[in-house]
C-alpha cells in the first residue's frame, strides 16, 4: 500500500494531540490529593523495560581482550572482503592481504600481554562490533537500490528522480539497471535495481579506511587506561602502525586528494558525488579519538543514504573475563 501523504491526521498533529495527553495527564496527577503509589520515575508508552549492563569488572586482561578482539574483528573483515569478487580494487588485493598479518601479529601480542596479566586469550572478532557494526554495514553495502511504481504505473521513483521505467534507468549518479519482475505493476509496489558501477567498492574502502581508524583511536585510549607498562608500550605501537593502514587506504581511495582534509586550512569538506563522507591520511593536527561517520548502502527514494558510525570501544563492547569465545 502507498503511504497517504495528505491524511487527515498527519504525523505532526499526531505528535501534537499525544503531547497533549500526555502533559494533561501529568497535569491530573500533580493536582491529586493524598496521591500514593510508587515514588520511581513514570514512563510514557510500551517500550520494554531497559535492561542494565552486566556489572563486570574491567581490569587489565579485560582491556587486553578487548584489544584482541577488536583486531581480531580486522581480521574477519579483511577476510571476508578477500573471499568476495570484485569488490576491493585489484591494487588493493595485497594490502588488504597484509592487514590481515598486521591485525593478526598485533592479536597474538595483546594475547601473550593478557596472559601475562593472569587473563584468558581472546581469539574471536569483538561480538558488539560483529552485531552491531560490521554485519549490518556489509548488508547495507550490498544491498540493492529500491524505487516505488508511482500512480501512473509506467513511472517510478528512484533516487529522488522520477522516471520511466525500463531495464536500464539514466539517473543523475548513472545507469541503473532494473532486476526486479514487472509484470501487472500497482501503485506502490518496489522494484530493486542493481547498486550504480563502483558503488559498492567506494562504501566498502570507505568503511576500512574507517575502520583502520578507528583501531587507532581505541589503541590510543587504551594507553590511558592500562597501568602495564607492556601495555602501553605496545599499544602506541598499534595505534601508529594503524594510523598509516588508515592513510594508505584513504591515499588508495581518493589519490592525491587523499592525503590532506581542507579543514586543516579552514576550507570546507563536501562529500564526494554518490554523498560519501570523505576521510584523509591526515585529517587533525592530532590523532582524533572521536566518533568516525561514513555512508553505507545506495540511497533511499529521496537519495538520503544511511550513517553508520563507528565508536572506539565502550562498556558495552569490552570483552570482560566472565564472556568466553567459541572459536
Amino acid at each position: 500500500m502507498p503511504f497517504e501523504l495528505n491524511s487527515t491526521t498527519s504525523r505532526r498533529n499526531v505528535l501534537k494531540i499525544g503531547g497533549l495527553s500526555v502533559s494533561l495527564a501529568a497535569l491530573a496527577a500533580a493536582c491529586g490529593e493524598d496521591r500514593g503509589g510508587s515514588e520511581d520515575a513514570g514512563r510514557v508508552g510500551n517500550a520494554p523495560v531497559p535492561t542494565a549492563l552486566p556489572d563486570y569488572p574491567t581490569d587489565e586482561a579485560v582491556l587486553l581482550r578487548t584489544a584482541s578482539s577488536l583486531e581480531q574483528t580486522g581480521v574477519t573483515i579483511y577476510e571476508t572482503l578477500l573471499g568476495m569478487d570484485g569488490v576491493l580494487p585489484d591494487d588493493v588485493v595485497p594490502i588488504a592481504e597484509r592487514l590481515v598479518e598486521n591485525h593478526q601479529a598485533i592479536a597474538d601480542q595483546m594475547d601473550e600481554l593478557t596472559e601475562q596479566a593472569g587473563g584468558e586469550v581472546w581469539t574471536c572478532a569483538n561480538p558488539w562490533l560483529m552485531e552491531r557494526l560490521v554485519t549490518p554495514t556489509f548488508e547495507l553495502i550490498q544491498s540493492n537500490i529500491v524505487g516505488v511504481v508511482l500512480e501512473d504505473t509506467s513511472m517510478v521513483q528512484v533516487l529522488a528522480e522520477e522516471a520511466t521505467i525500463a531495464p536500464v534507468i539514466t539517473t543523475a549518479q548513472g545507469d541503473i539497471t532494473l532486476i526486479s519482475p514487472t509484470d501487472d505493476l500497482q501503485v506502490g509496489d518496489e522494484l530493486e535495481f542493481e547498486r550504480l558501477d563502483g558503488a559498492a567498492t567506494e562504501d566498502v574502502m570507505a568503511f576500512i579506511e574507517a575502520f583502520e581508524s578507528l583501531a587507532a583511536a581505541s589503541h590510543q585510549e587504551l594507553v590511558s587506561a592500562t597501568s602495564m607498562l607492556e601495555a602501553r608500550t605496545a599499544h602506541l605501537e598499534a595505534a601508529e602502525l594503524e594510523a598509516r593502514q588508515s592513510s594508505v587506504l584513504a591515499v588508495a581511495l581518493y589519490g592525491e586528494d587523499g592525503y590532506m582534509s581542507p579543514a586543516l586550512v579552514g576550507e570546507d569538506v563536501p562529500p564526494t558525488e554518490r554523498g560519501q563522507i570523505r576521510h584523509f591520511a591526515v585529517e587533525t593536527q592530532f590523532g582524533q579519538t572521536a566518533q568516525i561517520e561514513i555512508k553505507a548502502g545506495p540511497g533511499d527514494l529521496n537519495n538520503v543514504r544511511r550513517s553508520v558510525i563507528l565508536q572506539t570501544p565502550a562498556a558495552n563492547s569490552l570483552v570482560y573475563n566472565e564472556l568466553s569465545c567459541d572459536a
